[in-house]
């Protein structure tokens, strides 16, 4: 099994800047799948409806870790709600974004980075909104796009961030 890891290669206030930074990245992906991973921890009952609205056969998972239903009595459960949905269709992508608001939310794009040593159920991209944490637990003003590599060296790490004006910030985490 194992993990990616998820190296923070650009950072920014600016929601659509980083967008715009982890779709350049995306877009570098070899053999991209089809389908997103959208995941959020949602504040209020009308924000899950919505979502749930957005992305049908999504997860939702209460503050107490208890399925939530999103069309059933908000007073049941504890927020935030999880949700997530492994195999969005892409399209989801804005409609997901603007019904989360500034909730902690993610994007993430797999695919295979070119090269000898991409590796298709560890490589992707992935940009947080209002946190600068893969898992969404660390809530920030920032947005934080991350790379995600299996066994690649750091400076191949570097070229694949160069590719779409990005740079290594820190020290990677653990990522998928």
């Amino acid at each position: 099994m194992g993990h990616s890891r998820a190296y923070p290669v650009f950072r920014t206030t600016d929601a659509d800047a980083a967008y715009a930074r982890a779709r350049a990245l995306s877009g570098l992906l070899t053999e991209p799948r089809d389908e997103i991973l959208v995941e959020a921890l949602i504040g209020t009952p009308a924000r899950v409806r919505e979502v749930a609205k957005i992305v049908p056969g999504a997860w939702f998972e209460d503050a107490e870790r208890q399925t939530y239903d999103p069309w059933g009595d908000s007073r049941r459960g504890r927020f935030p709600v999880w949700v997530c949905q492994e195999e969005a269709p892409r399209e989801v992508e804005l409609p997901f974004l603007c019904a989360v608001g500034d909730d902690p939310a993610s994007v993430w794009w797999r695919g295979t980075w070119p090269g000898p040593r991409g590796h298709p159920q560890f490589d992707g991209v992935q940009v947080t909104f209002h946190s600068d944490d893969v898992e969404l637990e660390q809530p920030a003003a920032t947005h934080t796009v991350f790379l995600h590599v299996r066994r690649c060296p750091a400076n191949r790490v570097r070229e694949l961030a160069a590719r779409a004006g990005c740079e290594v910030l820190g020290e990677s985490r653990v990522g998928w």
